[in-house]
C-alpha cells in the first residue's frame, strides 16, 4: 500500500477499516496490484498483494465528581451578564454533554455532584428526610470521641448513607461537622480521613450531625454557635448526587443548583468530593475492582478564599472571615495532597476571582499549578471554555 497509485503499473484499493459492536477492535484492510515488467522476468504478469492488520483500542473508565461551591458570593455577577452560580451551571452543563455525547448512558462513565458551601448536606438529593424512618446498626464497641462514652451503635438516616453517632431530630437540614476536635492535636481529627478510622486513639467510626446549634432560628439568623454575634448560615437545600451514568439524572441535578449562600469551606467541599468518588462507605457507587483502567478526578470550583463562618463545618475552630484561611488553607492543602497520592486528578477552577493568594491555593491543590489542571476562569465566558 505504500506505491503511489500508477507507480510501475500498481494499482492501489484501500485501506479500509471497520469497527466491531463494542467500538474496541479497529480492522484496516488495504490491498495493491503491482503489474511491472520486472515480473515478466519471473513469468508473473501480475503479483496481488494484501494486508489486514487488527488494532484494539484502549477502553477507559471515567468517575468524575463534580464539587461546585454554592456560598453567598455565588449570586454575584459573573461578568458578561447572569450570576456565577448560572455560569457554573451552563458550564457543567456543558461538560457533561460532552461526555456523555448523544448517548443517555455510558456503561463506563459516572459522574457524581457535590455542592458545598460553609458546610455540607450529606443527604441524597432530591431524597426527602422522615426521622422517624431512621435506622439503627449495631457496630463494635467504640469511644465516642465527642462524649467520650463507650458506644456500640451507630445511626443511618433514611437518606443518607453516612452513619451518624446520634439520632438526628426530626428538624435536621442534613449537613455534618467535620471530624475535627479542636484540642490543639491533629493526631487526633478524621477530617481529612476517607472512611471510619481510629487516629491516635480517637474512633471516629461515625460524624456528628450539625442540629438546631449550628442552623439559622427560622426568622433569624442566630444560633447557638454563633461568634460575637455574627449570623449562622443554613445548610443547603442540595444534597449529594452520588456516582451514577445516566446523562439526565447529572443534567438534573446540575440544573437545581440554585440559592447560594453562607461561606465558604473548601475542605469540606474537596473531602465529600472523594468520599463520593472512591470505592467503599459510605458512599460506595465506584466498582472497587473495575475491568478497565479507570480514570478518577474531581472538578472543583470555587469563586472565593476559605472563610470561617458561624456553625460552618468545623464549629468556627479558625475564626470567622478570611482570617481562618491561616487554618483552613493548611487543612485543604494536607488533603489535597492525600487525594492526589491515590492517584485522583484534581482540577481546581478559580473562577471570578483574580486574588493571588487565592491563585496560588488552588495552583497546589490542582495536580499541577497549570493547564489542564488548574485555570483561572475571570468571566462566565472564560469558565465556558
Amino acid at each position: 500500500a505504500n506505491f503511489p497509485p500508477g507507480y510501475l503499473g500498481a494499482t492501489v484499493t484501500g485501506p479500509t477499516t471497520s469497527v466491531d459492536a463494542n467500538d474496541e477492535i479497529i480492522t484496516l484492510t488495504a490491498s495493491a496490484t503491482i503489474n511491472t515488467t520486472f515480473m515478466h522476468l519471473f513469468g508473473f504478469d501480475s503479483l496481488n498483494v494484501a494486508s489486514e492488520t487488527e488494532v484494539t483500542r484502549q477502553t477507559q473508565m471515567l468517575d468524575v465528581v463534580l464539587a461546585i461551591d454554592m456560598s453567598g458570593s455565588m449570586a454575584s455577577s459573573a461578568g458578561g451578564g447572569g450570576t456565577r452560580i448560572e455560569a457554573a451551571r451552563d458550564a457543567a452543563t456543558e461538560l457533561v454533554n460532552i461526555l456523555f455525547g448523544a448517548d443517555e448512558t455510558k456503561p463506563l462513565l459516572n459522574i457524581a455532584l457535590v455542592p458545598w458551601n460553609g458546610k455540607v448536606n450529606i443527604m441524597r438529593n432530591g431524597e426527602p428526610y422522615n426521622s422517624t424512618l431512621t435506622t439503627t446498626q449495631a457496630v463494635p464497641a467504640f469511644t465516642n470521641p465527642l462524649t467520650g462514652a463507650a458506644q456500640s451503635e451507630v445511626y443511618y438516616p433514611n437518606n443518607s448513607p453516612v452513619p451518624l453517632l446520634a439520632p438526628p431530630p426530626a428538624d435536621w437540614q442534613g449537613c455534618v461537622f467535620q471530624r475535627y476536635l479542636d484540642d490543639g492535636n491533629d493526631l487526633n481529627d478524621a477530617d481529612l480521613d476517607l472512611y471510619e478510622v481510629t487516629k491516635n486513639g480517637f474512633e471516629w467510626f461515625a460524624w456528628e450531625f450539625i442540629g438546631p446549634e449550628g442552623e439559622p432560628v427560622p426568622g433569624s439568623d442566630d444560633c447557638t454557635l454563633a461568634v460575637n454575634g455574627s449570623e449562622c448560615r443554613r445548610c443547603l437545600t442540595h444534597g449529594i448526587t452520588p456516582l451514577q451514568n445516566t446523562k439526565t439524572a447529572a443534567l438534573d441535578a446540575i440544573n437545581e443548583l440554585t440559592g447560594p449562600t453562607g461561606t465558604t469551606n473548601i475542605p469540606d467541599g474537596l473531602a465529600w468530593a472523594w468520599r463520593a468518588l472512591m470505592p467503599g462507605a459510605p458512599f460506595a457507587q465506584a466498582d472497587p475492582n473495575p475491568t478497565f483502567t479507570r480514570q478518577q478526578a474531581i472538578v472543583l470550583l470555587t469563586d472565593g478564599e476559605n472563610y470561617g463562618g458561624s456553625g460552618d463545618g468545623y464549629k468556627t475552630a479558625f475564626g470567622l472571615g478570611t482570617g481562618a484561611g491561616s487554618g483552613m488553607d493548611p487543612r485543604l492543602l494536607q488533603l489535597a495532597t492525600t487525594i492526589k497520592a491515590g492517584d485522583v486528578a484534581i482540577y481546581a477552577i478559580q473562577f471570578a476571582n483574580s486574588g493571588g493568594a487565592l491563585q496560588t491555593l488552588m495552583e497546589n491543590v490542582a495536580t499541577e499549578p497549570h493547564s489542564p489542571y488548574y485555570h483561572y476562569a475571570p468571566d462566565a465566558a472564560a469558565l465556558q471554555q
